[in-house]
């Protein structure tokens, strides 16, 4: 198993991806879907891991923007 951001670009998609999934929920599932399509890759739980990374960043990021809508 890889370390986390250790194949570069390929990691930044997968963040990349998950941020993408914070705004549209499609592209989450479909981002991990195609993660599960091959059970016996040995990365395929980090790549999962840096999937939800993105995805919190990508809630964290719009909730701080929707409070800053509001005040």
């Amino acid at each position: 198993m890889r370390q986390l951001f250790a194949d570069y670009m390929n990691s930044f998609y997968h963040v990349w991806l998950g941020f993408l999934g914070a705004y549209f929920t499609p592209i989450l599932f479909i981002a991990i879907a195609y993660q599960l399509l091959d059970p016996f890759e040995t990365n395929m739980l980090i790549d999962i891991f840096e999937v939800m990374l993105g995805y919190i960043l990508g809630k964290l990021l719009r909730r701080t923007r929707h409070q800053a809508k509001l005040n």
